[in-house]
């Protein structure tokens, strides 16, 4: 007992994996706030307007994050890369303000586009003549996101982490929720979900452009770079960007050409909830990345080594415990929602595993952006993506919402796998969980 507790000690105070908690807990917090206030959002959609409703904004929420992938275009990533020279900060805002007014002119033409071709999407090809509204009121929301996203990357790049978790992770469902129990408040209507999501990006655009600006201390488009250039260099950070979009939105999409509103709306509580399962890796992996391309550019591989299978190990321990959770109470988490959502106990027990296997892969895609495989990492990517497409057209006619949870579950397993399977035999790196393994 001893012995275990003096290896207990002797892990945490690793600098290392002590560094890798503290900056976990950071982006913890700012991301569990922003869970909180998605769920919120869904609750209050679900219990004052029903899975009909619910499913409607899912489908509508499916629609946005597609076109805003297109319409940030990667750029929100190159600018991180970009401004992480301070100096460019004082010799070059221009850049930025001409990036930000191109990708707002794109979230124009998309959105215009939507909006042209809204017919058919909303009546051939979804045949739902009741999301019309809902769809219009979505793409709206296209330019203010992405403006959003693109200054958020810039203020991560300045090191401004907090702002950066707030505007990405904490701020849209969080704000939207209130902005949606003021809306009931004075009168209740099935369209104030959708209303309140739209006002609340734009407000956020709004105060985004407020710091982005007061950090700046300027306003110019002067550059002596060429913006079409960084647009251009954008495109495998959007390539990347839109393959995780879809592989998260995909299942939505293709339930919304076959199966009733209700059942989007019941499937889309089952995965939120699923989602906490991954709420772990994604706080280790905030704190991971940057530790582990040092570590490996610096060749210090039994420190890498090390820290990889702590940070498997701490993974794969909490995500137990929150996977049991939703396993175990999955009827009462789902009835909070509404009796007519624990239908979807089968879809929440098929995600959570599906979460615990990936916390026992470990990192492995995270760090593969990491060290120099990023081409490697999009080609497993797309694979996965393009299993995940044919088995949702294949499973969901057939079994509905468990159609969708086991097309998800089955790409994600594929890309899993194979990211792991890559390091070992590439790099000899072993990112899955193996505690007998002794790194010397």
């Amino acid at each position: 007992m001893k012995k275990l507790q003096t290896k207990i000690k002797s892990t945490i105070k690793d600098p290392n994996n002590k560094d890798i908690l503290s900056k976990s807990f950071g982006y913890l917090i700012f991301r569990g706030i922003g869970i909180i206030g998605g769920y919120l959002f869904t609750y209050f959609i679900a219990n004052r307007y029903g899975a009909s409703m619910n499913g409607l904004v899912t489908l509508g929420f499916a629609i946005f994050m597609f076109a805003s992938a297109v319409s940030t275009f990667g750029i929100d990533v190159n600018l991180v890369k970009y401004y992480a020279d301070l100096e460019r900060w004082k010799k070059d805002p221009g850049l930025f303000y001409k990036v930000l007014l191109k990708a707002f002119l794109l979230s124009i033409s998309v959105t215009a586009l939507l909006y042209l071709f809204r017919d058919f999407i909303v009546f051939q090809l979804f045949k739902k003549p009741q999301f019309l509204p809902v769809y219009n009121w979505a793409i709206l929301a296209i330019p203010g996101w992405t403006m959003v996203k693109a200054i958020a990357g810039v203020l991560r790049g300045k090191g401004l982490n907090n702002w950066y978790a707030f505007f990405n992770n904490a701020g849209k469902f969080s704000l939207a929720t209130l902005i949606l129990i003021a809306f009931d408040f004075f009168n209740i209507n099935p369209l104030n979900a959708i209303k309140a999501h739209f006002y609340a990006i734009s407000a956020l655009a709004v105060l985004a452009f407020i710091i982005a600006f007061r950090n700046f201390k300027r306003i110019t488009i002067h550059t002596s770079s060429n913006s079409w250039q960084f647009v251009r260099e954008s495109f495998p950070m959007f390539i990347s960007t839109t393959i995780t979009i879809f592989l998260g939105w995909i299942d939505s999409f293709v339930l919304g050409i076959y199966v009733t509103d209700e059942e989007i709306g019941v499937y889309n509580v089952a995965i939120k909830i699923a989602l906490g399962a991954s709420f772990a890796m994604e706080a280790i992996n905030s704190g991971l990345a940057p530790k582990v391309a040092r570590l490996y550019f610096e060749n210090k591989r039994v420190e890498f080594n090390k820290l990889v299978q702590f940070s498997t190990l701490l993974n794969f321990g909490v995500t137990v415990g929150i996977a049991a959770i939703l396993i175990i109470f999955n009827q009462p988490l789902l009835g909070l929602f509404g009796e007519e959502f624990k239908s979807g106990f089968e879809v929440l027990l098929i995600l959570s595993l599906v979460h615990l296997l990936n916390s026992f892969m470990g990192s492995a895609a995270i760090i593969m952006q990491m060290i120099g495989y990023q081409k490697q990492y999009q080609n497993i990517a797309i694979l996965a993506l393009v299993l995940n497409l044919g088995l949702n057209f294949l499973l969901i006619p057939k079994l509905g919402n468990i159609g969708a949870a086991l097309a998800t579950a089955c790409s994600l397993t594929v890309w899993y796998i194979c990211n792991a399977v890559f390091l070992k035999k590439k790099e000899n790196i072993i990112t899955y969980l193996n505690p007998f393994i002794k790194i010397k």
